[in-house]
This record gives C-alpha cells, sequence and structure tokens, in this order.
C-alpha cells in the first residue's frame, strides 16, 4: 500500500471556510473510489486555537491499495480541478508499513503527523511504529507515524479531519 499526500498553505487572512466547504460538497465523492483504502481530507487554521496550527493549510492524506489506483487518481478530472483551483502540488509518498481498520479511525476528529529518520545502518525489522499508520520513506530514510485522536496533542502537526472517504464507507 502507499500512503499520499499533498498540502497547500495559504495567506493568514484566507478565507478557510472555502476549504470546509469544498470537502463538505466533495468528501464523498471519493467514497468507493477503486484502489483507495482512505482519503483524510485534512485542514488547519491559524486562528483555531485547540489545534495549535501556525498556517492556514488544506492537506489531503491518502492509502492506496497499489500505484495504478494512486495513478487513476492522479489522471482523474478531481485532480485536474484540484491543481486548477490550488496549483500544482508536490506529492509525497510513502510504502505503508501498518494501516488501521476503518472502524479504528472512523469518528476521531484530529490526526497528528510526525517524520523521523532512520538512521543509516538501522535494523529495518525493528524500527518502532508509534501510530496506527506507519510508512517509510526509503529514498530519504524517514519514517512517518500517524496517529488519528481527539483531542489534538500539543508539539506535533496536527490537523482537523473534515472528513473521511473509505473503500467502504458503511463500516
Amino acid at each position: 500500500m502507499i500512503i499520499m499526500q499533498y498540502s497547500f498553505t495559504f495567506p493568514a487572512d484566507y478565507d478557510m471556510a472555502i476549504i470546509e466547504r469544498r470537502i463538505q460538497d466533495n468528501g464523498s465523492k471519493l467514497d468507493g473510489f477503486p484502489g483507495l483504502l482512505l482519503k483524510a481530507f485534512l485542514f488547519s487554521r491559524s486562528d483555531d486555537a485547540l489545534l495549535g496550527a501556525r498556517e492556514n493549510r488544506y492537506a489531503p492524506l491518502y492509502v492506496w491499495k497499489n500505484a495504478e489506483s494512486m495513478t487513476r487518481f492522479l489522471q482523474s478530472p478531481g485532480f485536474v480541478r484540484l491543481t486548477q483551483d490550488f496549483g500544482w502540488p508536490r506529492i509525497k509518498t510513502w510504502q505503508a508499513l501498518r494501516t488501521p481498520e476503518i472502524k479504528e479511525v472512523r469518528n476521531k476528529p484530529f490526526l497528528a503527523i510526525t517524520q523521523r529518520p532512520i538512521l543509516p545502518y538501522s535494523t529495518l525489522t525493528e524500527l518502532e511504529l508509534n501510530g496506527q499508520l506507519c510508512g517509510w520513506d526509503v529514498c530519504q530514510w524517514q519514517l512517518l507515524d500517524i496517529t488519528f485522536l481527539e483531542p489534538p496533542r500539543q508539539g506535533e502537526d496536527n490537523y482537523r479531519v473534515g472528513y473521511l472517504a473509505a473503500e467502504d464507507n458503511s463500516l
């Protein structure tokens, strides 16, 4: 499986209600997308004291079953529209090492992302996985830990989960 994320950072005075409306209007359109395990529609607001974010950001996170599914999405009209609205994103990817059951994360309103280096010559079979969703980028030797939670944890890269699309959203 492949974890994929891109993000858009907006000015401090950007009306984030536009992003929240976009999530409300479009979130369910990804339910049942072939090969998509889940998509967390993530956002942060610089004026959200509970979140502790410094920037206005839209940062969707995907878990794909395979490269073909991810490619199908990136070649879709929906992705074309996103690039027309917000620009051409830099897309980060990780090979998934651990994925959650949808029912574990379904109603969690927050998500925390932590990235840390994998030290040279580490015993790769003994890496400490701290999140419900974990992956690695073996090009940059980074480990990704993602935890769906409530409430957010101080000092972490926290986001609100505006919607969680899933392959089978009846769970």
